[in-house]
C-alpha cells in the first residue's frame, strides 16, 4: 500500500510545472546567495554547493573560507572571500563577524560543511544559529555539529537540513522521536517518517532513499528519482529555487531537484 504522503515525480511528469516556468529570468532579481564551509583538509563540499547554485540559476554567489586555504584558491576562485582561521585550519572564532556579514547581504546562506572537527568553529555555528533568523541550510557536517545544539535548531524557523540517512538517524535520537528509521523501510514507510517530522518540526528536509531524493516540508513529500548529482547538488539546487519563489517552498524545493536533475524535461 503506498503512502497518502508520498507525491512522486518523474521526468517528463514534474509535480509543479507552473513553478518550473517561474524562475526569475534575469540575474538582478535571482537572488543573493551566501555559502560558508571548508577548511585546510577539503573543501569539496563548497565547491560543489557553488557549482550547484550556479547551475540552479542564483544570482550572485558569494563564498566564504577559511583564511589558510587563500594563497590556494585565491587567484582561481574570484568569488571567494576569507575569514580567520585556526591553526589547524578550521574556521577561527574571530570569524563570527564575517559570517555574519555575509548572512546579512544575502537572501539565503548555505553552510556546506566541511568545517572539520574543531571546537573554535562548532562555537562560531552555535553563536550564528543563535543571532541569525534568515534562511539557513545546513549540511553534511555542519549539520552534524548543530545536533549537538539541538535547542538551535529547534527554535530555527527558516531551516533547510540537507542530510544523508545516517545523520537523519542521528537527529531523531538526538530529539528522541518516536518515530524510528529501520533499514527494512519501504519508500512510503520512509515518506510517512518524514511526514510526521516535519508536521512537528518547521523545518525543510531534503533527503534521500533507495536511489530517491526525498523533500519534506510541513507534512508535504515529494520524491524525485536520482540523477548523477549527489545530495548536496540536490539539495542547493532546492534552496536555489526556494530563495527565488519563497512564497512556495515545498513547490520550489521540489522543482528546484527537479530542474537540475531533468533540465532537458523543462
Amino acid at each position: 500500500m503506498g503512502s497518502t504522503s508520498l507525491l512522486q515525480q518523474t521526468i517528463g511528469k514534474p509535480l509543479f510545472p507552473n513553478v518550473l516556468w517561474s524562475q526569475p529570468e534575469h540575474r538582478s532579481s535571482a537572488g543573493k546567495l551566501a555559502i560558508v564551509g571548508g577548511n585546510s583538509g577539503g573543501f569539496n563540499s563548497v565547491s560543489e554547493t557553488y557549482a550547484a547554485a550556479k547551475v540552479s540559476g542564483a544570482g550572485t554567489i558569494r563564498v566564504l573560507l577559511p583564511s589558510v586555504l587563500k594563497k590556494t584558491l585565491d587567484k582561481i576562485w574570484p568569488d571567494c572571500e576569507f575569514a580567520p582561521s585556526t591553526k589547524s585550519g578550521s574556521f577561527a572564532a574571530g570569524a563570527l563577524s564575517e559570517w555574519m556579514e555575509f548572512s546579512l547581504w544575502s537572501d539565503s546562506v548555505i553552510i556546506s560543511g566541511d568545517l572539520g572537527k574543531n571546537s573554535e568553529t562548532a562555537i562560531i555555528l552555535e553563536r550564528f544559529l543563535n543571532e541569525y533568523q534568515g534562511p539557513v541550510t545546513l549540511a553534511k557536517d555542519s549539520l552534524a555539529s548543530a545536533i549537538n545544539v539541538p535547542s538551535q535548531i529547534l527554535e530555527h524557523h527558516d531551516l533547510t537540513l540537507v542530510l544523508d540517512r545516517s545523520v537523519l538517524g542521528r537527529l531523531l535520537k538526538e530529539i528522541r522521536y518516536p518515530m524510528a528509521m529501520s533499514s527494512s523501510q519501504n519508500i512510503y514507510q520512509f515518506a510517512d517518517l518524514l511526514h510526521s517530522l516535519s508536521q512537528s518540526y518547521p523545518w525543510a528536509i531534503v533527503t534521500e532513499y533507495e536511489q530517491l531524493i526525498f523533500v519534506a516540508y510541513e507534512g508535504d513529500v515529494s520524491s524525485t528519482p536520482k540523477a548523477n548529482h549527489s545530495l548536496i547538488a540536490a539539495g542547493t539546487a532546492g534552496v536555489v529555487w526556494r530563495m527565488q519563489q519563497p512564497g512556495k517552498p515545498f513547490a520550489a524545493l521540489t522543482s528546484g531537484i527537479y530542474a537540475l536533475f531533468s533540465p532537458d524535461a523543462l
